[in-house]
């Protein structure tokens, strides 16, 4: 590699660090608020925390268009930087809303679908980008290590709890929300300039990029792991908004939580990811993705139910350290094993309708558990039905996760073999061979490894 290339490549690992922290801090300042500025502007529990999905699933839609719009420019890089750019634009009417202290509820539906389709533009753009700046061979190591810097400052967005924290005792708490909406503004356009500035190696693979037409989705997802993965991954979140988007009035309404209270529990999953980032750089290095996936579904499947343990702030913050080291394995396994499996020139128009469907799957979760809220309560009781709900949700979904990372756990060959086993001992029930099933179980999987 010439010295220029290595100069070049260097300059861009810097950028994309950079543009990594500042979309943090947007997304701390100002994605993180959006349920809370609801509810400050005196809307229910559940029409806020809907508001964290419904606009997903809008933004999701629009951005079907993206793998046409890259073609016709010509540039992953001009893409993405244009639609970061007018993310940072639809901040502005947050910020006049709060200034003026009133905000139709439609009015702030449409602004954050807005913001959501243009940062929906800008990932599958990215993700392929991504892989021609960040050879293969250093991905992990540079990928935990860029995490840390995201964490760290989505750790220092999230200190806009201590700006609201404070317009909330002077009396003036939609004005705290102006000022973190325009910090959130700010970032992001000084993102949108970093992304400008990075180099483009494969200026071709843009026109390479297929538009996701219905032949070519049966096409793109006809590789069994491409679809397993991706299936696993949208059940999974499927799961997780169950409960997601109504953590915050929880935190605000039910445990009644000042803004820097919220805070604390909030920063204690940063702080988590950051601390064990490299704990699970290195696992990622010995044991592959797969594994690391594993321990992270593994962990988070029972965190929901954690929360109805204690109330205590400490007991909050201490549970979301573990989830945060759960969150880093799930996010680490799952963002390489997207990498590893699909391929570059594939990955924009696949991506592109993953992420509809993963707003769809997002937007489905929160209305399940908006209508659970509807129907028991906004109490203790309702949220309790809530967070049993999405963990065992979760469980169920590890089974889908066997089915494409059988190396983690082998959870459905143990739960036959356990299934098989109880049903030995109960009387009246014929036996069934075990080593049957293990000789069966072996030949499965030697027909899997052929695929």
């Amino acid at each position: 590699m010439s010295l220029a290339s290595v100069h070049r490549r260097r300059r861009d690992f810097r950028l994309l660090i950079g543009d990594g922290v500042c979309f943090s801090l947007m997304t701390g300042a100002g994605e993180w608020q959006f349920v809370l500025f609801a509810l400050a502007l005196g809307y229910s529990e559940v029409t806020s925390g809907l508001l964290a999905t419904v606009p997903m699933f809008l933004g999701a839609f629009v951005q079907l268009i993206t793998p046409w719009g890259v073609r016709k420019i010509g540039s992953l890089r001009r893409w993405v930087w244009m639609f970061a750019a007018i993310q940072a634009v639809s901040l502005v009417p947050l910020v006049i809303g709060a200034s003026i202290g009133s905000m139709p509820i439609w009015v702030l539906y449409i602004v954050i679908s807005i913001y959501w389709a243009s940062g929906y533009m800008t990932g599958p753009p990215w993700q392929t980008w991504f892989t021609s700046l960040v050879p293969r061979g250093i991905r992990p190591h540079f990928w935990t290590t860029r995490s840390r810097w995201i964490q760290g400052f989505l750790g220092i967005g999230l200190m806009a709890g201590l700006i609201l924290q404070i317009g909330e005792q002077a009396g003036r708490p939609l004005i705290a929300f102006a000022v973190v909406f325009a910090i959130a503004a700010l970032s992001r356009t000084v993102s949108a300039v970093l992304l400008s500035r990075h180099s483009e190696p494969n200026p071709g693979l843009a026109k390479q990029i297929e538009p996701p037409t219905p032949s070519t989705i049966r096409r793109l997802f006809a590789d069994r792991r491409t679809r397993g993965l991706l299936l696993y991954m949208l059940a999974f979140f499927l799961c997780v908004f169950v409960t997601a988007p109504f953590f915050g009035p929880y935190m605000r309404e039910t445990l009644g939580l000042e803004y820097w209270q919220i805070m604390c529990v909030q920063a204690g999953t940063f702080g988590s990811k950051i601390l064990f980032l490299p704990l699970v750089g290195r696992l990622t290095k010995r044991f592959g993705p797969g594994k690391v996936l594993w321990l992270g579904a593994v962990l988070t499947t029972p965190a929901a139910v954690f929360w109805l343990i204690s109330d205590q702030l400490w007991w909050l913050v201490l549970l979301q350290v573990y989830v945060g080291f759960g969150w880093a394995c799930w996010e680490t396994g799952s963002f390489l094993l997207v990498f590893d499996t699909i391929p570059e020139e594939k990955r924009t128009p696949i991506m592109t309708v993953y992420q509809l469907a993963l707003a769809t799957m997002m937007t489905i979760g929160s209305l399940l558990g908006g209508g659970v809220l509807e129907l028991m309560g906004t109490g203790m009781k309702g949220y309790a039905i809530l967070m049993t709900l999405t963990s065992g949700m979760r469980l169920v979904s590890l089974f889908l996760l066997a089915s494409i990372e059988p190396s983690g756990l082998r959870l459905r060959h143990r739960a036959r073999t356990l299934a098989i086993r109880t049903r030995g001992v109960i009387p009246g029930w014929p036996t069934i061979d075990v080593s049957v099933i293990e000789q069966d179980s072996s030949t499965s999987k030697e027909g899997d490894d052929r695929e």
